[in-house]
């Protein structure tokens, strides 16, 4: 019988003594690198700062397709333990160009495959969210509702201010998918709730 994620143990030896740690642990990261977002530049006729952004772009798609393609337990070390994926996560939820106010495709008419590349990123972005607010993926890769709980508030998977920017990027479009999935995370974890709550209190006060 499958074990769950957030129940799964293994030994690690530091010199003659060997630990028993979690599976999802620190150490099971690459430390894969991962660059940070920035938007299309506003000056489109810099040769070199669009060249620098194109380059930019197609580093994040292909972090995002080599981290999609790792199994449950790779994936899950690094969402949950490398800084260099929150801080890309965090650039792009922050500076994305909203669907609300849509950039006029004449910005991308002289960049070659920069709509595709935005396009592109946008959804490697969505796969890697819907991914991650999925606690169970399959009879063999899984946490239990709780252990699930746990590891996206602890840490810091999901939060207020990136569940905001989650449905300001993709509610347009995906509405119901996004909805269940927002739904999953606050079934699971209910400390959100309240931290839903504080939010909206900070925000009237």
């Amino acid at each position: 019988m499958a074990v769950p994620l957030d129940q799964q143990y293994k030994l690690e030896k530091k010199g003659i003594i060997e630990e028993r740690i979690p599976v999802l642990h620190p150490s099971g990261m690459d430390q894969h690198y991962f660059v940070t977002y920035i938007p299309l530049p506003t000056n489109i006729e810099d040769g070199a700062t669009i060249e620098q952004w194109i380059e930019r772009m197609t580093f994040i798609c292909d972090d995002l397709t080599w981290l999609l393609q790792q199994n449950h337990i790779k994936f899950w070390c690094e969402v949950a333990f490398n800084k260099d994926f929150h801080s890309m996560l965090d650039s792009y939820l922050r500076y994305a160009p909203r669907p609300q106010r849509t950039i006029s495709i004449n910005n991308y008419s002289s960049i070659i495959n920069g709509k595709e590349l935005e396009e592109k990123l946008s959804r490697l972005i969505f796969m890697c969210i819907l991914r991650l607010s999925t606690h169970k993926e399959s009879s063999e890769n899984f946490f239990t509702p709780q252990g699930f709980g746990h590891v996206i508030y602890d840490n810091y998977i999901f939060d207020i201010p990136r569940l905001f920017d989650i449905c300001s990027l993709y509610a347009v479009n995906n509405k119901e998918l996004l909805s269940k999935m927002i739904g999953n995370i606050f079934k699971q974890q209910e400390a959100y709730t309240k931290d839903l709550h504080d939010a909206i209190k900070s925000i009237k006060d």
